[in-house]
């Protein structure tokens, strides 16, 4: 059946200065912790929190510092960001920072702020793609698949509200600032989503094993939503029949499957090979 006001395209193949004191409250070892403050969004990292001071230093409630960020070129010029962007600065054990969480390099900042998804530019944009994943619950493969998603112009990430993890400080830090340029949606209900996609023009693709052709055998539509399954069962039975297409990638051994984020990156890659960017 014709999607209205869409024309189902063809699947035919293709071939230093020195370090200054922190502003703020007195420098020394607070036991204050992050569970205990309002809610906002943690991010830990160095790419990550440089990104969010760049693109965002309005949304940037503080910036927490290791006790000992004067001894670190890379923490100094974060500390010379958040004083230029007029961000409270505060000193922290690497304990403390652990809480907030792992591998955050001596820093982590509060952001008050996120993307946000505009649904009028999806549905005017004349080339448009987005991402649905179907349960991905491990942070790692959500940061890995953000990352992507922003050097490839994705527009927006859908996740369920279910069995699916979150913008946590460690997705955050693995995106290396992917986090502050894509907008991540959490809805109950994906297919619902998919059934409002297809509304505005796009066209879905699900990576599944019993996909029909792989991802260069397709001639993409100029909106596309590409359908990336969780880390051990793959598409959800109901995503999967919502999907106007299924797609497989091609592997020599049986048994296993891609990582969730290799898996979209590929699908990714040929999709921007396919719109012709970036140039």
């Amino acid at each position: 059946m014709k999607k209205k006001g869409f024309q189902k395209p063809s699947h035919g193949s293709r071939s230093a200065s020195p370090p200054r004191r922190p502003h703020g409250p007195p420098r020394g070892r607070s036991s204050e912790q992050p569970k205990a403050r309002d809610k906002a969004r943690w991010v830990v990292g160095l790419h990550s929190c440089s990104e969010a001071l760049r693109v965002r230093p309005r949304a940037v409630r503080e910036i927490w510092l290791r006790d000992d960020w004067e001894s670190s070129q890379q923490l100094r010029e974060l500390e010379e960001l958040a004083r230029a962007g007029r961000v409270q600065i505060r000193e922290k054990s690497s304990g403390q920072l652990d809480q907030v969480g792992s591998g955050h390099q001596g820093v982590a900042v509060a952001c008050t702020e996120s993307p946000e998804l505009d649904w009028e530019k999806l549905q005017s944009d004349e080339t448009s793609l987005v991402l649905l994943l179907d349960g991905i619950e491990d942070p790692h493969n959500l940061g890995s698949i953000l990352r992507t998603a922003w050097l490839t112009g994705v527009s927006a990430i859908f996740i369920p509200t279910d069995r699916a993890v979150g913008l946590t400080p460690a997705a955050c830090k693995v995106a290396s600032g992917g986090a502050e340029h894509v907008a991540i949606e959490s809805e109950p209900n994906l297919v619902t989503v998919m059934e409002k996609l297809k509304e505005i023009g796009f066209w879905i693709y699900g990576l599944a094993e019993g996909g029909t052709r792989k991802p260069w055998e397709f001639q993409l539509p100029k909106k596309v939503a590409w359908v990336i399954g969780s880390e051990g069962s793959g598409i959800r039975k109901t995503t999967e029949r919502a999907c106007d297409e299924l797609a497989r990638l091609p592997q020599v051994a049986t048994g296993s499957s891609y990582n969730a984020s290799i898996a979209a990156a590929m699908a990714l890659s040929e999709t921007c090979r396919q719109f012709g960017k970036p140039e």
